[in-house]
């Protein structure tokens, strides 16, 4: 595979994962929050154990202690966002839940006790100003429980994509995602039979759009982005990632008609700008980026 092709599959991924968002705002209308995720990802690890069997005789004690870890950490990201979704636009929550690149980056600042640099600095304004922006309720900024509970599932992300960088160096990728996804799958059901009242959907858009998070974000994304981001370009990769969120956007407009006023299309323009910003790295002379961006690029969630 040459890099061009390996971008254009990496394009296809990233895409395929932006749909989360509008196939979760769907499901939703049908299925309470975490019998969804419960659903979704053990079906998911069904399907993808059967694909890739053979990864379950590497499973050690790490990819065990990986697996648990990267999957809490994403079902507490992912609980937080399908709650959200019941109260504000998929749009919205897909700007807000990207923001977690910088949250990475503060984080590592902080566990080498050094303070950010300039590009993190004004990353941080454009995406506090971003976040203004999209929250703008007539003449007032005010944050309502969902865009909190949202900004409180970035942070959870963020967390992932450490965990992720670094049991990706002392793990086997593939069975450490494959336990995750079952970690997350597991926890999903029992919390919706402790918080929740389950229920079978009857109507087929909920299936469908059931099948898509399953097949299209889980299972083909989990696949293809290794492979993908094995041959394509740091850049491109990087530059893909920063436009997830208006890729969600776009399909949150297309197949649900949300749209966004001028001045949240300003914030999630700045946003926007502000990963871009984050994927150039600190120093604009070094041609190596840092750990956490580098685990943040290959990051997606399934």
């Amino acid at each position: 595979m040459n890099t061009r092709q390996a971008e254009i599959l990496l394009f296809s991924v990233i895409a395929a994962r932006s749909t989360s968002y509008t196939f979760s705002k769907i499901s939703i209308h049908a299925l309470p929050p975490l019998e969804l995720l419960g659903i979704r990802f053990l079906l998911s690890s069904l399907v993808l154990c059967l694909l890739f069997h053979r990864k379950l005789s590497q499973i050690g004690r790490e990819e065990i202690k990986g697996g648990f870890l990267t999957g809490l950490a994403l079902f507490s990201c992912m609980a937080c966002e399908l709650i959200s979704l019941t109260m504000i636009p998929a749009s919205s929550a897909a700007f807000l839940e990207n923001t977690a690149v910088l949250w990475v980056v503060l984080i590592g600042s902080f566990l080498k006790r050094k303070f950010p640099g300039p590009k993190t600095i004004l990353s941080m304004i454009l995406i506090l100003t971003g976040i203004a922006c999209l929250t703008l309720k007539g003449n007032e900024i005010s944050f309502s429980l969902g865009e909190l509970i949202c900004l409180t599932g970035s942070v959870f992300y963020a967390i992932w994509i450490r965990l992720t960088g670094h049991f990706a160096k002392s793990a086997e990728p593939i069975s450490v995602g494959l336990l995750q996804m079952g970690v997350m799958g597991a926890l999903g059901l029992v919390s919706s039979f402790l918080f929740e009242i389950p229920s079978v959907p009857t109507d087929s858009s909920t299936w469908l759009a059931l099948s898509g998070l399953i097949l299209l974000c889980s299972v083909f994304g989990f696949t293809f982005q290794t492979v993908a981001q094995k041959y394509a370009s740091p850049e491109m990769a990087g530059f893909f990632a920063a436009a997830a969120p208006m890729m969600a956007a776009f399909f949150s407009w297309i197949i649900l008609g949300e749209a966004m006023t001028l001045i949240q299309m300003a914030g999630a323009g700045l946003i926007t700008v502000s990963l871009i910003l984050m994927q150039l790295g600190e120093n604009k002379n070094s041609k190596e980026k840092s750990p956490a961006l580098r685990s943040a690029e290959c990051a997606g969630k399934a």
